[in-house]
């Protein structure tokens, strides 16, 4: 691969972690209001297992930030 396609797929990992990390949020947001719609599995949830509140979004985001730092990596060339 020549540099330009290197820097053109890295952008398109750049965009596409941002795709990510913006879906985490709203999954995030769903998956909060699936739980505290139910409040009893709301309250469950929050006093015996608080990391299952939080897990589509850290997950997602995760997967978003490597997306985006390999693309920044290929842009710069490191």
């Amino acid at each position: 691969m020549g540099e330009n396609e290197m820097k053109c797929l890295g952008l398109l990992f750049v965009i596409f972690g941002l795709f990510v990390m913006i879906g985490a949020v709203a999954a995030e947001i769903a998956w909060l209001g699936l739980c505290f719609g139910t409040v009893i599995i709301g309250i469950v949830l929050l006093f015996l297992a608080p990391h299952v509140l939080f897990a589509p979004f850290m997950i997602g985001f995760g997967i978003g930030m490597t997306l985006w730092e390999s693309g920044l990596a290929m842009i710069s060339d490191e």
